[in-house]
């Protein structure tokens, strides 16, 4: 296991045996080895007179099976082949790691299996072939991994994906040297593990009435949505899948969500849903049903403990997945049995009900020595030290994780959810809300604001593919590729390269995708534009990030940009408002989108301000400013209570104008508010109504911002405060009725 701080550094210190020589003549690896010393030369070989030996058989099954799909070629075995894989017990590599050295035949070492493995996808990388002849550079590469936990994530749910589609997820895996396999096996929309002792669970709860996903639908993804969808796998499917991973090095994590995310078990064993709490169906669309397991029930925990005991029997690694996360607790509040077990366990409220739960099933998996891994809501009511946390709603659940010696792993919504697009092609499957390679690669998995002497708990990171807008698997591919290789140089390379290194690499493996029929994403042309605000001098810092080295162009006016438009050469100073666009010329002269940022430089501009409902940390608005930094487009967000602030002016200031802006997007959850108000006050204590607005509930699903603009009769005031209504649970109109509603703002402009 290796620990390290994530840092950015310059070519020229990056490999750590590297020279400068050998940095210009960089190797197509990915990811890059941790040490490298390159040797003038080449070895040659005809193809004819190349052999393999290895001390693990299934290594060179496994390098042949790659070798055949990318050149059609297979290398005979010989008892002294000119390659060479050998295990040493001398205790110089370290776990997981190996050596290779070229020089007039090629030998790779490791001090176990999984080492040989990673050396053969190094070498796969190095060779050259060429019609019948083979090359490759004559050097030395020590090699070892950077996190000890490498995951991608498989959302089977949602849409469901035959055993060869989960087969060939996992080959993807070891050829990127990634190791732990998170299988989302169970959610809302369906369960997919065969459980002997409840066979209703598959028989019922592993189909839905249709595809669904209707966004899918209006791409095109679907293929149809009239007769029942689903499917599972059955223990011995699973037996051999997980056999298969293994053989890959890949261990393999289920996730059995507890205690949402649970209507398709609920539907199939109701038994275990709170008595008064209506009826379920299996659903058919993305979000959060109403299916959450009875807390009150002491059959509730005997049917989970049967379920994880079967799983764990399935699956021998140290982990065991619960979800946890966004679980609605209503129908504990309205449940008598429930509100029974808060009395008997002395919660005060619903969520101390939650950390019961969590922690009773927590108990039950260290009896069998196993550690429990959920989303970062667990953390609420603190866990164990065997516990370990998922941090995705940002970073802010991984910090506080590592800080309280819980060990926890880096995978938040932006950059490191896969199903959000990787570009703006207008057929791109995915989730809205762009995540590009570059966001993956320089995205710093180890936070900062985590102390030293507690990063060591940062185990990993990972990716996660969640599958509600990627029904087939070439849509998978599609958004697993290129940035797997991303997240695999982040998990196992003990630095970060310069970008425009990564992107050479990334560009000269694509040929090698594309001879193995992998329709993989393209680069994006996306221009992020950056803004580092300066609340003291009213001004901002604007720099702007692209993946492609094309040109960017900008206008400052909202006009859009043109090649004759302002060239972007180095970041700039704005001291006054500006309507920001940005782009890249595709090498036709069209473009496929550009980026906008509106930038106000109001009287609250980096005011300070207190909020009666937190927000959600994965919806922060940019940081500790979110509603005051002068950014439109970057939202805060609140699930199901208002959105209630009071801004601090610092001193009594004159105003005549106050604007609120929120979102509006009901097939995404997130709804206009149902009613807003301003009120200022000279001494936070007592506040005047200023304006009042009451568009009610939307019925429109278009998606748009929509704004509150006032303007009335100047007064001094040093507190501004705006009350913005959820309308709290999604419309009988909607296909989530009753499901809990977002609100988003993403700035409140005084003037």
């Amino acid at each position: 296991m290796r620990f390290k701080q994530l840092i950015v550094v310059l070519a020229a210190i990056l490999a750590v045996s590297c020279s400068k020589k050998n940095d210009e003549a960089m190797l197509n690896l990915i990811p890059y080895p941790a040490e490298v010393q390159q040797h003038s030369g080449q070895l040659e070989f005809n193809i004819n007179n190349l052999s393999i030996a290895s001390d693990e058989a299934f290594v060179i099954q496994l390098l042949n099976k790659q070798l055949s799909a990318e050149y059609g070629i297979k290398l005979p075995v010989a008892d002294k082949g000119m390659i060479h894989f050998s295990l040493v017990q001398d205790g110089s590599i370290p776990s997981e790691g190996y050596r290779l050295r070229v020089d007039n035949s090629i030998l790779i070492e490791a001090s176990e299996k999984s080492g040989l493995l990673y050396g053969a996808q190094t070498l796969r990388q190095l060779l050259s072939v060429k019609g019948d002849k083979i090359s490759i550079p004559k050097l030395e590469i020590t090699d070892y991994p950077r996190f000890a936990w490498r995951g991608m994530h498989f959302d089977v749910s949602r849409h469901f994906f035959g055993v060869k589609e989960v087969k060939q997820f996992l080959d993807y895996m070891v050829m990127n040297k990634l190791n732990t396999f998170h299988w989302h096996l169970v959610d809302d929309q369906g369960w997919r593990l065969e459980i002997k002792k409840y066979p209703k669970l598959t028989e019922l709860g592993a189909w839905r009435n249709n595809v669904g996903f209707t966004a899918n639908q209006e791409k095109g993804l679907n293929k149809k949505n009239t007769e029942p969808y689903g499917g599972y796998y059955t223990q011995a499917e699973v037996r051999e899948i997980v056999a298969y991973a293994s053989e890959r090095n890949i261990t393999i994590v289920p996730e059995i969500e507890l205690p949402g995310h649970s209507a398709a078990a609920l539907v199939a064993y109701p038994e275990y849903y709170c008595n008064n709490a209506g009826e379920l169906e299996i659903w058919e669309q993305a979000g959060v049903s109403a299916g959450v397991y009875c807390a009150g029930k002491e059959s509730t925990f005997q049917f989970l403990e049967d379920v994880l005991a079967e799983t764990m029997e399935l699956f021998p690694g140290e982990f065991i997945h619960i979800g946890g996360d966004e679980t609605p607790k209503d129908t504990w509040l309205a449940c008598p049995e429930c509100r029974q077990r808060m009395k008997e366990e002395g919660a005060h409220d619903e969520h101390e009900l939650q950390s019961y739960f969590v922690h009773r099933i927590e108990k039950y998996l260290n009896k069998h020595n196993r550690r429990l891994i959920g989303w970062d809501e667990i953390l609420d009511g603190g866990l164990a030290q065997s516990a370990a946390v998922m941090s995705w709603r940002g970073v802010a659940g991984g910090i506080k994780a590592a800080e309280a010696g819980q060990d926890v792993v880096m995978t938040p919504m932006f950059p490191y959810y896969f199903n959000h697009t990787q570009n703006h092609l207008s057929n791109s499957p995915g989730h809205p809300g762009i995540s590009t390679l570059r966001d993956v690669y320089t995205f710093p998995s180890i936070p900062t604001d985590i102390p030293a002497d507690k990063r060591h708990h940062v185990i990993g990171v990972q990716a996660n593919m969640w599958s509600e807008y990627m029904p087939e698997f070439k849509h998978i591919e599609y958004n697993l590729f290129p940035r797997v290789f991303a997240i695999a140089e982040v998990a196992w390379s003990p630095a970060i390269r310069e970008w425009d290194d990564f992107y050479a690499r990334v560009n000269n493996t694509l040929p090698s995708l594309e001879k193995l029929g992998i329709k993989h994403g393209d680069i994006s042309y996306h221009v992020r534009i950056n803004v580092e605000p300066d609340y003291e001098n009213k001004s901002a810092t604007l720099e702007f990030v692209s993946e492609r080295p094309n040109t960017i162009y900008y206008t400052k006016d909202g006009s859009e940009p043109t090649s004759q438009s302002t060239v972007y050469n180095a970041p700039f100073v704005l001291n006054e408002d500006a309507h920001i666009k940005a782009c890249q010329f595709k090498e036709d002269g069209s473009t496929t989108f550009v980026s906008e940022k509106e930038i106000i430089f109001h009287k609250a501009f980096g005011k300070p301000y207190e909020l009666k409902y937190a927000h959600a940390p994965q919806y922060d608005g940019g940081g500790k400013y979110g509603l005051t930094n002068g950014f439109l487009g970057v939202e805060v967000g609140v699930e199901e209570k208002p959105i209630d602030l009071t801004i601090d002016m610092g001193k009594p200031s004159e105003i005549s104008y106050i604007n609120s802006r929120f979102k509006n997007a009901p097939m995404s959850w997130v709804f206009g508010p149902k009613k807003v108000r301003y009120e200022v006050s000279e001494d936070g204590s007592t506040f005047t109504e200023v304006a009042l607005f009451e568009p009610g509930v939307t019925e429109s699903d278009v998606n748009e911002i929509v704004q509150y603009p006032a303007e009335f009769t100047p007064v001094k005031v040093q507190y501004v405060r705006i009350i913005a209504e959820n309308v709290g649970l999604c419309p009988v109109w909607h296909p989530a009725a009753g499901g809990k509603a977002w609100l988003f703002s993403d700035e409140v402009i005084v003037k």
